[in-house]
């Protein structure tokens, strides 16, 4: 059969930029992730304490009580613009995006690896840059959906129960907080996770690995029992995060804060530039044929 009866012909549309490329994998990633049941329940699981905290700003608001009162119980949840409350939430959201992770980087990144799949995707008129950034995106959107993302929902709630705009032209310092802390957080999780799955590659290695870089880091933290800006508490990259996602809005209340802060963000970033190196030389191993 000829090539003209088999209807194969020429592409004669314009050729779209290879960087497009990442949006597609980030589709396809989170179709995985939506795909399966388990992971619906670990995101269900990580968003109770959100509608939680969603039902309780609702009916506090629409009770009969005085505005001071109504005040003083929100105050008492973060949310009355005294204290950053939505930072604390995303604090609290932290064991619900290790075990989602935990899971989420076999998934979309290590059975690449294992089965094969990483030769397709840079046969295609894509390279290893943009799957990398493809992965990266896809695992950066899981933290936002439990993490920013409804932290920005409370502060849109919150401000609508106010008379006028006058809370959301006030706090809007708040919103930026949140973006820069959930910016801090999605980028250093998803370069340390894509890393780790593209050597471990297996579900129980990724799992245990991950899980015990932030439990056992904590406990020995904890064990140690040294002073609160001590620089031996950077061994918890939890608190890394913490200190590094407020260092860009001020929220930090001393210039010994301040001094740690600095040394986690350095910290932090070197071990994202590490991890990127050993990314791409793994990615580079893998052979492929155009």
């Amino acid at each position: 059969m000829s090539v003209d009866i088999a209807h194969y012909h020429g592409w004669h549309g314009s050729l779209r930029s290879p960087w497009r490329a990442t949006l597609a994998i980030v589709r396809v990633a989170l179709v995985q992730v939506f795909r399966r049941k388990a992971y619906w329940f670990l995101l269900a699981l990580g968003l109770l304490h959100f509608l939680i905290l969603w039902a309780i700003i609702y009916v506090v608001n629409q009770a009969s009580q005085p505005a001071e009162m109504r005040e003083m119980l929100l105050e008492r949840f973060g949310f009355g613009g005294r204290r950053n409350g939505y930072l604390a939430f995303i604090e609290l959201q932290a064991v619900a995006v290790t075990i989602l992770l935990a899971f989420a980087g076999s998934l979309l990144v290590g059975a690449d690896f294992r089965t094969g799949a990483l030769a397709f995707y840079l046969s295609r008129r894509i390279d290893r840059r943009h799957y990398v950034i493809g992965k990266l995106l896809a695992i950066a959107v899981l933290v936002w959906l439990l993490t920013t993302l409804p932290a920005i929902a409370l502060y849109f709630e919150y401000g609508m129960f106010s008379p006028s705009l006058k809370y959301w032209i006030d706090n809007w310092r708040a919103l930026v907080a949140v973006l820069i802390y959930g910016g801090v957080m999605a980028t250093v999780l998803s370069i340390w996770l894509v890393t780790l799955s593209a050597y471990l590659q297996r579900v129980a290695p990724i799992a245990i690995t991950w899980v015990s870089l932030f439990l056992m880091s904590r406990a020995v933290r904890r064990q140690l029992a040294v002073g609160h800006y001590d620089l031996i508490n950077l061994i918890d990259p939890w608190r890394d995060i913490h200190f590094a996602g407020r260092l860009g809005f001020g929220g930090l209340k001393n210039e010994s804060e301040q001094q740690f802060a600095l040394w986690a963000l350095a910290l932090l970033s070197a071990s994202c530039v590490v991890c990127l190196w050993a990314l791409m030389r793994r990615v580079r191993a893998v052979e492929i044929v155009e």
